[in-house]
C-alpha cells in the first residue's frame, strides 16, 4: 500500500556465516510460543507528553478491545460488558485489502489517533522483492469491519493510497529475525532508532520511528525530470535493513560497522553515502515528485545519515570525531544542477557518531557529497590502525588508534 521505493544499498559490511541466510518473502507473522524466527514481537505507540502505550495484537475474525474505530461511518459496537459509539472520518476507508489482523487497544478511539479514521496497525514485514534478503518493514493503517471482524488496510477516501498515520506518533516494532543479523537501516520517517542483538538465533532488532508526509507518486514517471507531480499526499512509515551476513552485501566498503542509518521523506528513491575512494567522499541520492499534488508547489524534503565515528576513522582517518563538524563538509546539487536556495545542511556529533542532516532541498533527485574540508589541519590526525576480530562464524573490523576486539571476539 505504500509508494514505491527504490533502494540502492552500498555502505554496508558482511560478515561470513555457516548458515544460508533466506529471508522468507511471505509477510511474517506474529512471534508466538511457536513461532520464534522471523516473525513480529511486539508494537507500541508514543503519543506526544504520554507514555508509551503496547498495542495487543488481534486476528482478523476476532474481537478487538473495547473502543476501536471500524470502518462505518458511525458504527455501534458489543462486547459483554460496554457498547461503545465511534464516528470514523471520511479521510480513512476500509480497503478491499484483506490482512491478517492489526495492533491495538481499547483506549484507541479515545486516544489522539482516534480522529484519523482507522482502529490499530498492521505491521507488513518480508524480504524487500523475490531477489534480496533485506528486509521490508511498512507500518499500515488498518480498520476492523464490524460485521465478522475481518481487518482491512486503510486507505484515503476515493482512492486506494494509503491513509495517513499520525505523524506526531513515535511508533516502535520489534521483531525476532532469525539468522539475519541486521546492519545498515534506511528510513521513510524521522526521529529513527534502533537496536539490534545479533549473534544468536533468532537475531532481533527494533526501531523506532515517527511517520513523515510523502509525495506518492503513481508511477515512476512521475519520479524523474521537473515535471513530475504527485498523485497524493500520505503520511508513511518504511524501514529496510540490510543484513550484514548477507552475501549480496559484502559489495561496500571493506571494514565499516554497517551500523548506519539514514532517513527522508524521498519515497521514490533513497540511498545510503557511496564511498569513492579517489575522491574520499560519500554520496548519495534521494528521490519524490518536483512537485505536490496541486501541481505548482514544490516538493522539499530532507535526509538524515548517522556514520558511525569508528567508520570516519576508517574512511578519512579522521581519529577525532568531535571535530567532524569542521573537518567534514556537505554539498547538495538538484537534478537541475543548481543547490536549493532554501537548503540548509550541517554536519554535528552525538554519542560518539556523525549526523549529516540536509533539510528543505528540493525533488525530485538531488545529489549530496560529504567530503574533507581541505582548510581543516588533516596532517596531525594519526594515523589509524585496523584490527579484524572472529567470534565463531562472526567477523568485526575495529578501526582506533589503539584497537581492541570487543568481548568474546579474538583478533583474526
Amino acid at each position: 500500500m505504500a509508494s514505491t521505493l527504490v533502494v540502492a544499498l552500498s555502505y554496508v559490511t558482511s560478515s561470513s556465516s555457516a548458515t544460508t541466510l533466506l529471508v522468507p518473502q511471505s509477510p511474517w507473522p506474529v512471534c508466538s510460543a511457536t513461532v520464534t524466527a522471523f516473525c513480529v514481537q511486539s508494537v507500541s505507540v508514543q503519543s506526544p507528553d504520554e507514555a508509551a502505550v503496547t498495542l495487543t495484537w488481534v486476528p482478523s475474525g476476532s474481537a478487538a478491545p473495547t473502543g476501536s474505530s471500524t470502518s462505518t461511518t458511525t458504527t455501534t459496537t458489543t462486547s459483554p460488558t460496554t457498547t461503545t459509539s465511534t464516528t470514523v472520518p471520511s479521510s480513512a476507508v476500509e480497503s478491499t485489502t484483506a490482512v491478517p489482523g492489526f495492533w491495538t487497544d481499547a483506549a484507541w478511539s479515545s486516544g489522539s489517533d482516534a480522529s484519523l479514521g482507522f482502529g490499530g496497525l498492521f505491521v507488513d514485514v518480508g524480504a524487500a522483492n523475490a531477489f534480496s534478503n533485506y528486509v521490508l518493514a511498512t507500518v499500515d493503517p488498518a480498520i476492523q469491519n464490524p460485521s465478522g471482524d475481518d481487518v482491512f488496510l486503510a486507505v484515503q477516501s476515493g482512492s486506494n493510497y494509503p491513509a495517513s498515520l499520525n505523524p506526531d506518533d513515535l511508533i516502535t516494532v520489534s521483531l525476532n529475525t532469525g539468522n539475519a543479523e541486521p546492519g545498515v537501516s534506511m528510513a521513510i520517517g524521522k526521529n529513527f532508532s534502533d537496536n539490534v542483538s545479533s549473534g544468536t538465533n533468532p537475531s532481533t532488532y527494533s526501531f523506532t520511528a515517527s511517520p513523515v508526509p510523502v509525495a506518492v507518486a503513481a508511477d515512476t514517471s512521475a519520479c524523474t525530470g521537473e515535471t513530475g507531480v504527485a498523485a497524493t499526499e500520505s503520511t508513511q512509515l518504511q524501514v529496510i535493513v540490510a543484513p550484514t551476513n548477507d552475501p549480496t552485501s559484502g559489495f561496500g566498503v571493506d571494514g565499516v560497522s554497517g551500523r548506519m542509518y539514514v532517513e527522508s521523506n524521498g519515497a521514490c528513491e533513497l540511498s545510503t553515502p557511496v564511498w569513492s575512494a579517489s575522491t574520499s567522499s560519500l554520496s548519495w541520492v534521494v528521490g519524490a515528485p518536483h512537485f505536490l499534488p496541486d501541481g505548482s508547489t514544490v516538493n522539499q524534503g530532507f535526509y538524515q545519515a548517522m556514520i558511525p565515528g569508528s567508520d570516519a576513522a576508517l574512511l578519512w582517518g579522521l581519529t577525532n570525531v568531535n571535530a567532524a563538524a569542521s573537518a567534514l563538509s556537505v554539498s547538495e546539487t538538484s537534478s537541475g544542477g543548481l543547490a536549493s536556495e532554501v537548503a540548509v545542511s550541517s554536519v554535528s556529533v552525538k554519542g560518539g557518531n556523525i549526523i549529516v542532516s540536509s533539510t528543505g532541498f528540493d525533488f525530485s533527485s538531488p545529489h549530496f557529497k560529504i567530503t574533507k574540508n581541505p582548510k581543516y589541519p588533516w596532517k596531525l590526525q594519526s594515523r589509524v590502525k585496523i584490527l579484524h576480530c572472529v567470534k565463531g562464524s562472526h567477523q568485526k573490523t575495529v578501526a582506533a588508534l589503539s584497537p581492541k576486539c570487543p568481548a568474546g571476539y579474538h583478533r583474526k
